[in-house]
């Protein structure tokens, strides 16, 4: 069970307000994006979700207990993949348990890694894998921990368009199968139209929520949908809203 509960967030650095009054929820098993101008204060929401630092005011809570400040409730999967260089493969996907629980299930592990078209790389390192084939592992990673939400800051923005597009649609699978709360905060809008049930838009600084959009596209997804009336006219919405006009 994963229900995450943002509540009147506000976040200030000195002078400078970020957050100025947030307030979202993302259900149980639900896919969330969040969209928003650079500089809105996104990553400085998910150090607060993951208890980095504390908001101004306001509260979070997962599940309906209250966690604002406080950390290892959620897993977390930043723009790089963040691998420990010393670690195989199979090494850093079982990380996350043997930090939380102490115990690991390799057979599990070897089982998702085959999925995610890395067999043949259990023992690998990480500087022997492409961008596309860490960012898997990261992911992995997240999915094993036993945390019940996932939390991916921009995880495919250096990659190339192809591969983007490919890791999207394998992330999707993943998560259609195992069901994790996922709050997904992208740049691109298409990235957050194919991927998301519903999307947070955020204001410039210091942020509000400007709008939420639910998606009205059926899973599976097919890339084709990028192309459909349905689709542009989301993007185009979802653009006027960032723009402000």
């Amino acid at each position: 069970m994963g229900k995450l509960e943002i509540e009147r967030i506000q976040k200030s650095y000195g002078d400078n307000q970020v957050l100025a009054n947030i307030s979202f929820t993302v259900q149980d098993g639900e896919f969330v994006a969040i969209v928003g101008p650079s500089g809105s204060g996104k990553s400085t929401l998910f150090r607060l979700i993951g208890g980095i630092s504390k908001p101004d005011a306001g509260a979070i809570s997962l599940n309906h207990k209250d966690i604002t400040g406080l950390r290892g409730f959620i897993s977390y999967m930043p723009q790089a993949s963040s691998l420990l260089p010393w670690r195989t493969v199979l090494k850093n996907v079982m990380l996350g348990k043997e930090i939380v629980a102490g115990k690991t299930n390799e057979e599990q592990a070897l089982e998702m890694i085959a999925r995610a078209g890395l067999a043949g790389y259990e023992h690998a390192y990480p500087h022997q894998l492409s961008g596309g084939m860490k960012q898997r592992v990261s992911f992995l990673r997240s999915i094993l921990s036993p945390q019940p939400i996932i939390c991916l800051d921009e995880p495919f923005s250096a990659l190339d368009e192809w591969t983007r597009l490919e890791m999207q649609k394998w992330l999707l699978s993943i998560w259609q199968q195992y069901q994790r709360s996922i709050l997904f905060v992208t740049h691109h809008i298409e990235e957050a139209l194919f991927l998301a049930d519903r999307i947070i838009v955020l204001s410039e600084k210091p942020a509000i929520v400007k709008k939420e959009v639910s998606i009205p596209f059926e899973r599976p997804r097919s890339e084709d949908i990028v192309l459909s009336k349905v689709f542009l006219e989301y993007k185009k919405m979802i653009y006027h809203e960032l723009r402000g006009s």
